[in-house]
C-alpha cells in the first residue's frame, strides 16, 4: 500500500467543533473503520489507500489547587483520506485501523505525561515537549509497522500486529476524565424590588420601593442567603417611638436585611425553587439624616421571615461531563413575609416582592479513571 502522511498537531487548541467542520472521526473501541469513512476521491494512478489523521491535546483551567484537565484525542481526516479501487477489501481496512489504534495508543500516552505534569508557568513549554516527543516516536512505529508489513501486502505480519495492538490497548487504559462538583457553590443577585405594608402597617407606612442586593451560599441543597435592600417610602401618619415624633408625610428610608436558610427542593435546567425561613432586621431612618430636627431618629425592628424564591434560569443549563464548572444564569422572583414586633402604632407586616439577575455556580474538580479497552477479533483475524 501506498505510505501513510502523518499530519503533525497544528495547534494543541484546536476545538471540536473546527474539526467536524472539516469532516473528521474521532478513534471509538466500538466503531471500527469502514470503507464509507475515507470520502476523499482516489489519487488516479494511484492504488492503495491513504490515511490521515492528527493527534493532540486540550487543556482547560479547573478549580484553585485541583490539577487542570486534559483531554488528549485522536481522529481521521476523512475528507482527506481515500482507497482507490483496487485496495476496497477488508485487508485495507485492517491496515488502517491498525494505523488508526496507534495514533490511539500514543494519544493515550501522552495524556498520561501530560496529566503528571505540574499546573505551572512551564506546563505550556513541557505540554509542547510532550506533543512533539509523541508524534516523533508515533511517527516511528507507523514506519516500522509499514515496513515489516510491506504496506499491509504481508498478511502474517499484518495479523501479528493486528493481535498486538488489541493487547496494547488493553494494558495502556483509557484515563477518563471525571468530574466533581464541588459540595459548596456560591450565587449573587442584583435587582429592584418593594415592601407592601400589610395590617395596620398601611396606616402608617406607605409602599416602599429601590434596590437590592443578595449572596447565596450553598453547602449541597442548603442555601445561606443574605439579602440587603435600601427602599424609599413615606410615612402616612405620624407616631412616637423612643420620644421621637415621626410626622405624617415624612420621606423616610427603610433599610431591610434577610438572613435565612434554604433548601432547593426543585432543581431542573430550566428552572430551580427554593423556600427558606430566617431573621429580618429592619430599620428606618429618614432621608434627611442632615436635618437637626430629625438627629438620632432611628426605628428598628426584629422578626422572623418566610420566604420562596423561584430561579428562571438562562440559557442551555443541562449539565455536562465535559464542563470544569456547573454554572448558569437566573432570573430570580423572591416573594417573602415578616411581622413587625413592635408597639401598636406600627404594628402590622411587610410582605416583600423582589426581582432580578443572578449568577450562581459549583466548581469542580477533576480525576481521572483509568478504563481498559476490549476489542475481539474475529477468528479469521482479516
Amino acid at each position: 500500500m501506498n505510505r501513510l502522511l502523518l499530519l503533525l498537531l497544528l495547534s494543541p487548541l484546536l476545538s471540536f467543533a473546527q474539526q467536524a467542520a472539516i469532516d473528521t472521526l474521532h478513534w471509538s473501541a466500538t466503531r471500527r473503520l469502514q470503507l464509507s469513512d475515507f470520502h476523499s476521491p482516489s489519487q488516479p494512478g494511484l492504488g492503495g489507500s491513504e490515511f490521515y489523521y492528527q493527534l493532540g491535546y486540550d487543556v482547560r483551567p479547573t478549580t484553585i489547587g485541583s490539577r487542570p484537565s486534559v483531554e488528549a484525542y485522536c481522529l481521521m481526516f476523512r475528507n482527506l483520506s481515500w482507497v482507490s479501487e483496487t485496495a476496497r477489501n477488508e485487508r485495507t481496512l485492517a491496515y488502517n485501523q491498525v494505523l488508526f489504534d496507534l495514533v490511539e495508543i500514543h494519544s493515550r500516552l501522552m495524556k498520561a505525561k501530560l496529566i503528571n505534569l505540574r499546573a505551572d508557568r512551564h506546563f505550556k513549554e513541557q505540554a509542547k515537549q510532550i506533543e512533539y516527543l509523541t508524534n516523533a516516536e508515533l511517527g516511528a512505529e507507523v514506519n516500522r509497522f509499514r515496513a515489516e508489513t510491506g504496506g499491509g501486502d504481508d498478511l502474517k505480519a499484518l495479523q501479528r500486529w493486528q493481535q498486538q495492538v488489541v493487547q496494547r490497548l488493553y494494558d495502556v487504559p483509557d484515563l477518563v476524565t471525571v468530574y466533581r462538583s464541588s459540595k459548596i457553590g456560591y450565587g449573587i443577585f442584583f435587582g429592584g424590588g418593594g415592601a407592601l405594608p400589610v395590617g395596620p402597617l398601611t396606616q402608617t407606612l406607605g409602599p416602599s420601593t429601590g434596590m437590592v442586593y443578595g449572596l447565596d451560599i450553598a453547602f449541597r441543597r442548603t442555601m445561606l442567603l443574605i439579602y440587603p435592600a435600601l427602599y424609599n417610602a413615606t410615612l402616612r401618619s405620624g407616631f412616637s417611638y423612643q420620644n421621637s415624633s415621626w410626622e405624617t408625610g415624612m420621606r423616610v428610608r427603610p433599610t431591610l436585611l434577610e438572613i435565612g436558610l434554604g433548601r432547593i427542593v426543585h432543581d431542573a435546567p430550566r428552572s430551580r425553587l427554593i423556600p427558606y425561613l430566617g431573621y429580618r432586621l429592619l430599620e428606618l431612618t429618614p432621608q434627611d439624616r442632615g436635618d437637626e430636627r430629625y438627629k438620632g431618629f432611628s426605628f428598628i425592628s426584629h422578626a422572623p421571615a418566610a420566604g420562596l424564591m423561584l430561579d428562571l434560569k438562562i440559557g442551555d443549563n443541562t449539565r455536562r461531563s465535559d464542563r470544569s464548572e456547573d454554572s448558569f444564569w437566573f432570573v430570580r422572583t423572591k416573594l417573602s413575609y415578616s411581622p413587625l414586633l413592635t408597639p401598636r402604632a406600627v404594628s402590622g407586616g411587610m410582605i416583600n416582592l423582589q426581582i432580578g439577575i443572578g449568577g450562581f455556580g459549583r466548581l469542580r474538580k477533576v480525576s481521572y479513571k483509568p478504563e481498559r479497552t476490549l476489542i475481539s477479533l474475529p477468528g479469521n483475524l482479516i
